[in-house]
């Protein structure tokens, strides 16, 4: 956990900017995306400037998250201060990290994964949080902000989607708690739990059929592969395996699921997942990635 002198030095950099640039990760999920605008919305209420970004376009189904309208992806605004949101390494930022102003302000890292390179002026993480947003949740409580429904239901979508619906092994009694005080302050489960998990584009479910005609599994191992040329034939603008992965370790006979996805500058990205007992976070770090133990 997160101690308390991080919080503290963490709300004395927010405190101390005026125009943070607030970035997560490429092929944002909910949880980078929840973590975003959440925290710019609360840094609205306290008189701020952010500037919300990511690399990469907001999927269709978080459009639902309250202030999804204003992340841009190219920056021109000067700022005083980064927040890394849900990064656990400065390649993840995307275009970011490579402008020349980005090294010269303080950056606060906000993060959960296990493989976090700690890259931060200061650096808020908790390998045992739940998800990004639930350290932002605890982080705008330090700061004493008051949490209304448009911040409750970006944070909410944080955890809810990052847990898979409160069904990942680090769920614990105070993630329950922390989504207590979120539906509390407004948001709705239901409404989240919908849009957030339940519902995709046609063109996902396009593109996991074509996929899935690639599927070999072997030695509990189940793999699949999405080639930029499948992706645009289907009609799918995403990046990443449109959740594929999650889907393919559902197999009874399978430990570990891979889905290998072409970019579109020709690198192959690789979405690991796990059932528990297996460590996919150490696989994706030796080939330069990161991760969770089972999602990775």
């Amino acid at each position: 956990m997160e101690k308390k002198t991080n919080l503290k030095q963490a709300s004395q950099l927010i405190r101390s900017s005026r125009h943070p640039l607030l970035v997560c990760h490429i092929s944002p999920d909910g949880d980078a995306v929840g973590s975003l605008t959440g925290l710019g919305l609360a840094l609205r209420q306290m008189g701020l400037e952010p500037i919300l970004a990511c690399s990469d376009p907001i999927p269709h189904r978080f459009h639902y998250v309250p202030a999804v309208e204003s992340v841009v992806q190219q920056v021109s605004d000067p700022f005083d201060l980064i927040v890394s949101l849900d990064s656990s390494d400065p390649r993840r930022l995307g275009r970011f990290p490579q402008m020349p102003a980005f090294g010269r302000a303080p950056l606060l890292n906000i993060d959960h994964h296990l493989t976090n390179l700690n890259f931060g002026t200061v650096n808020l993480v908790d390998h045992q949080a739940s998800s990004a947003a639930e350290i932002v949740l605890r982080l705008l409580e330090y700061v004493g902000l008051s949490i209304d429904a448009d911040v409750a239901t970006c944070l909410l979508t944080g955890i809810v989607t990052d847990t898979r619906g409160f069904r990942t092994s680090n769920v614990t009694i105070q993630v329950m708690e922390a989504a207590l005080r979120l539906m509390k302050a407004g948001a709705s489960l239901p409404y989240i739990t919908h849009n957030g998990l339940d519902r995709r584009p046609t063109a996902v479910i396009l593109l996991w059929r074509a996929a899935l005609t690639s599927l070999q599994i072997e030695d509990r191992v189940i793999w699949a592969s999405i080639p930029l040329a499948m992706r645009r034939a289907v009609g799918y603008a995403g990046n990443g395996d449109a959740g594929l992965a999650s889907f393919l370790i559902s197999a009874d006979d399978a430990d570990v699921a891979a889905v290998f996805v072409e970019a579109e500058d020709g690198r192959i990205e690789v979405g690991l997942r796990a059932v528990p007992g297996f460590d996919v976070a150490r696989v994706a770090l030796q080939l330069g990635g990161g991760g969770h133990v089972l999602a990775a």
